[in-house]
């Protein structure tokens, strides 16, 4: 009983000095933690008002290029190793989000930007450091009604942007696709061959409208810029053990200063302007381009395939020439690969593939390229480690008195997302 007893009179005066002292510190007992509470805040990234969702999003990628060419300028050979940023899938962050307006109808917005210090399309035999700084990526907002659709405006994806770059492996990363190859750029400027590229329109400020998915289908439009416009057809699915997806799009562009035989934008709008003392007139060119790609999920066996075609529809993409006269050719481009992937380790998912392509522009500069790569994911790091080989012949088109090209590159590196 005596030790019962001084158990209760010790749970007692412990009760008796807790409230004891709440009463002593009175209302300013959490004045120090409300302080410290309004600091945190003001240094904390927030959102401007709690009816929009906020994501915060991004990666980094970096990878070593080691390059290999002769030909055109590069006439005694020349070759260099450099840290690039991969443009196939760059380093970027951005914020996304949000908002329920009732049942059927949702709005939301993008914005995102790309920080590339040595792009590695864009390096040159004589400079390692060209880049994007920055390059934005999407800067638009969006509504979407699940029985009609969705609708962005803004600085967005065009209706063929990723068309010819649709693939179900996760080997892309690893320079596998039908665009944004390293070393473009030596092999057009320092080379003497064609520009590299899919003719995709990528993002521009435009308007775009996408159907709601129907068995797996969609289709998506969009119009902007001075002028552009576009329309594509997409499917993704699964059957018989395959998962697959596929698309192809139309699109047609009108920009001042567009030259099919470059490839590039000059102000002097072609060779029309001054030449009949008028305005420079517009130029016009049209696209057609797709992809389809399917990996069997039992084996890991895949395929991917892309291919396209860009002509002018007028004689001032052609510099000039009647490009249905067969003096100014259509850029066309073809590409392949195929692999296995699958789980070996325990880190995630394995990819080794062999891949091959071909590009030709409308004055006769080509290359024809094969190439090896593997990919390694570590699911634990959200991180991707993959190298690639590509060997390119490169025509520079100017006949057999002028020195053609080889080039030859190895790109090993890696990318973590957040």
């Amino acid at each position: 009983m005596k030790r019962i007893s001084l158990v209760a009179i010790t749970a007692v005066a412990g009760l008796f000095s807790s409230n004891v002292l709440a009463a002593d510190l009175g209302g300013d007992c959490c004045a120090d933690l409300e302080e410290r509470v309004a600091e945190l805040e003001a240094t904390t990234a927030r959102k401007g008002n709690r009816k929009v969702s906020l994501t915060i999003y991004g990666q980094i990628t970096t990878a070593v290029m080691w390059w290999d060419a002769d030909g055109g300028q590069l006439e005694y050979g020349e070759n260099n190793v450099y840290i690039v940023d991969p443009q196939t899938s760059g380093s970027r962050f951005g914020f996304k989000g949000k908002a329920a307006i009732n049942g059927e109808w949702s709005a939301g917005y993008q914005f995102e930007f790309q920080w590339q210090a040595a792009d590695a399309t864009k390096v040159r035999k004589d400079n390692d450091d060209l880049g994007d700084l920055p390059e934005f990526r999407q800067a638009h907002w969006w509504l979407k009604s699940k029985n009609f659709g969705k609708v962005r405006v803004g600085l967005a994806d065009t209706a063929n942007s990723g068309i010819a770059e649709i693939d179900v492996s996760i080997t892309s990363i690893a320079d596998a696709m039908s665009s944004s190859q390293a070393g473009g750029a030596i092999i057009r400027g320092d080379i003497g061959g064609p520009a590299s590229g899919n003719f995709e329109y990528n993002r521009q400020n435009v308007i775009r409208y996408d159907t709601p998915t129907f068995g797996g289908f969609y289709a998506s439009t969009s119009y902007g810029e001075d002028d552009l416009w576009d329309v594509a057809f997409r499917y993704a699915g699964e059957h018989m053990g395959f998962k697959m997806a596929g698309g192809i799009a139309y699109g047609r562009r009108t920009d001042c200063g567009y030259n099919i035989a470059s490839g590039a934008y000059d102000l002097s709008c072609g060779n029309r302007a001054g030449l009949d003392g008028g305005q420079p007139e517009e130029v016009a060119t049209e696209t057609l381009n797709g992809g389809v790609s399917a990996l069997h999920v039992g084996t890991g066996l895949f395929f991917t395939g892309s291919a396209g075609e860009r002509r002018a529809v007028d004689t001032v993409s052609c510099n000039g020439k009647e490009h249905n006269g067969g003096n100014c050719q259509s850029d066309w481009f073809w590409f392949t690969k195929a692999g296995v992937e699958r789980k070996y380790l325990a880190l995630g998912k394995t990819a080794v593939f062999g891949m091959t392509g071909e590009q030709h522009d409308g004055v006769d500069n080509a290359w024809q390229m094969w190439g090896l790569g593997a990919v390694q994911k570590i699911d634990a790091a959200a991180m991707d480690l993959y190298i690639s080989y590509r060997s390119y012949d490169v025509d520079t088109g100017y006949g057999i008195d002028e020195p053609d090209g080889d080039f030859d590159t190895v790109v090993a590196g890696g990318r973590i997302k957040f």
